[in-house]
């Protein structure tokens, strides 16, 4: 076997840049990007630039290829190219880095559907055949071998730099690895990769190789691998529809890790379905598409079960796409087995680029349901409402999100205001900011790490209320069997109810019965389980037996446990009318 010479390899390279030049260009800025980006007191504007510049990878690739296989004139790819640039461009002017979750998700979700259209961009309005897969296999293949080159390449020149350091004294800042890293991976892994891109993609129709080791990891590692998943996963819902109960969150890393080992299992080896001898693959594909279509049901189950109390998030809405695309590829696949495998690239990239931004937009979508969330939670106690910490966590994420209008429209009034892009995101001064705009609604808001699940709470408060309207005030507790006399009325506190969160008086020959449930929910989660005096009034209102009557509490005692609450001890001062 004859290696290439130098002279040979710098020809390729030569060639390669000769090709792909704006690919190349865009590895280049994303490293010294990155590498400015590294230095102390840098502007964010350089992570930011690399980050867009590793956009440009795929996205000047995918472009390329398709001036290629159309047989594009030279201006033509210049203009296609150019407008990829500027869209690079708009892209860094309104993304504001990867600082915030649902920017980073926006970026992996655009990144991930570039690199898809470099998959069936330059096959897209042609008819499936041969070529395509072939396509594909040395793209998947160049990847790994520039992933293993690369690699080996950064470790040894790391290991020299570390025998430098420590052998020599000779000082190797930490930067330096992770700069030498940038440049081999931006640059150095891309144009290895960017060597084995098949040149005449026409004429990969005619090619008819097919890679032996590919084969063995397909049908000895993927498909074993896929089979039991898809076992676990059928037990897993034989167990939830016999014990009646919700799948578990857990469920996506299972059905996402079937997805993933199945489908590229079934591609690897989708060009040998027409062979005789290997009957077992289109068994397997059968089964694999039969067995995904429970999957994915119990995967939109388990994200809708999140989604109906606490709304929408962008993972929770991306979980649910995602479901419903992988239900939608199972169904189509097992009522139709002979449909292009071209389908699966495409109407992903589709879904993802679909709900990037506008009205389908993941994060448009998200901002909607957790604005009418805290609406909803800002209603009077009762079902689906009047719950402090689920507002509390509605409005930080919508704080998040700059999104203000949302924030006013869903507490009905207008904000001070309030400069969104440099709003504190963490800490105390967020919380102020939080604490001041729920105080407008005139609820409480709950800090992020105050609120604690189980445990003792206490309530407690000392503001003032009128009593205009009622002739009594008595002092009673929870624990006080005395009777008094009230005029001719006799009043005493009946026992027993106090567990269950009733407060009841016999007041001459009527019961009056107020629930402290509904209060102590909506105030237990505004203060910690050490306690905490309320800024508000704790005061029930009661009209029974054609009497005015009000409790106002001084203090409420009780146990937490999850979304439960008990009443333990309760103290204040009964008002009654004549």
């Amino acid at each position: 076997m004859r290696f290439p010479s130098l002279d040979l390899l710098a020809r390729h390279a030569l060639a390669v840049l000769r090709r792909f030049p704006w690919t190349l260009a865009a590895g280049g800025v994303a490293a010294v990007a990155a590498i400015l980006g590294s230095l102390r007191g840098a502007d964010d504007v350089w992570g930011r630039l690399a980050f867009v510049a590793a956009l440009g990878l795929p996205l000047t690739l995918a472009l390329a290829l398709l001036g290629e296989a159309r047989g594009w004139s030279a201006r033509t790819r210049l203009l296609a190219l150019l407008a990829g640039v500027l869209a690079l461009v708009a892209f860094l002017v309104i993304w504001p880095g990867v600082d915030r979750r649902h920017d980073a998700i926006r970026y992996f979700q655009l990144s991930a559907a570039l690199h898809l259209c470099v998959a069936f961009l330059p096959f897209l309005g042609t008819d499936e055949d041969l070529g395509f897969w072939q396509y594909n296999r040395r793209l998947f293949l160049g990847f790994l071998r520039a992933l293993v080159f690369s690699g080996v390449l950064f470790v040894g020149i790391a290991i020299a730099l570390g025998a430098l350091d420590k052998l020599f004294g000779v000082d190797v800042e930490f930067e330096t690895y992770l700069r030498i890293w940038f440049v081999v991976a931006f640059v150095v892994n891309t144009w290895i990769f960017l060597a084995v891109v098949p040149e005449r993609l026409a004429e990969l129709r005619h090619d008819t190789e097919y890679p032996r080791a590919l084969k063995i990891f397909a049908q000895y590692i993927l498909t074993p691998l896929a089979f039991t998943y898809l076992v676990i996963l059928l037990a897993y819902l034989v167990k939830i529809v016999a014990g009646g109960e919700w799948p578990s969150g857990w469920i996506g890393w299972l059905v996402a890790s079937v997805a993933v080992t199945g489908l590229l299992g079934f591609l690897l080896v989708h060009p040998l379905r027409s062979d005789a001898g290997e009957g077992w693959i289109r068994t397997y594909a059968r089964w694999l598409f039969i067995g995904l279509i429970p999957a994915a049901v119990m995967l939109l189950v388990a994200f809708w079960k999140r989604i109906l109390p606490y709304g929408l998030t962008e993972p929770r809405l991306l979980g649910l796409v995602l479901g419903l695309w992988l239900l939608a590829i199972a169904v189509l696949f097992t009522v139709r087995s002979g449909t292009g495998i071209r389908t699966i690239p495409v109407t992903l990239a589709a879904v993802l680029l679909l709900t990037l931004f506008g009205p389908l937009g993941v994060t448009r979508l998200s901002t909607g349901s957790q604005s009418r969330r805290l609406a909803r939670m800002l209603q009077p106690p009762g079902p689906g409402g009047g719950n402090p910490r689920e507002a509390s966590a509605a409005l930080r994420f919508l704080m998040d999100h700059d999104a203000g209008e949302e924030i006013a429209e869903a507490i009905g009034h207008e904000l001070p205001p309030v400069d969104w892009k440099s709003a504190p995101r963490y800490g105390d001064q967020r919380d102020s900011l939080a604490r001041s705009i729920l105080a407008l609604a005139g609820a409480s808001y709950v800090p992020e790490y105050l609120y604690e699940p189980y445990g003792w709470y206490h309530l407690s408060t000392n503001q003032p209320v009128p009593v205009a309207g009622f002739a009594w005030s008595l002092p009673v507790t929870s624990g006080d069997g005395q009777m008094r006399l009230l005029g001719s009325d006799s009043v005493a506190v009946i026992p027993g109810d106090t567990r269950r969160g009733i407060a009841r008086f016999r007041v001459g020959n009527d019961t009056l019965a107020f629930d402290l449930l509904p209060l102590a929910r909506r105030y237990a989660d505004s203060i910690s389980n050490r306690g905490g005096m309320l800024d508000v009034p704790l005061m029930l209102e009661g009209a029974e037996g054609g009497r005015r009557s009000a409790l106002m509490l001084a203090e409420v005692n009780g146990e937490r446990k999850g979304d439960s609450l008990t009443v333990s001890h309760w103290r204040g001062s009964l008002l009654l009318g004549k």
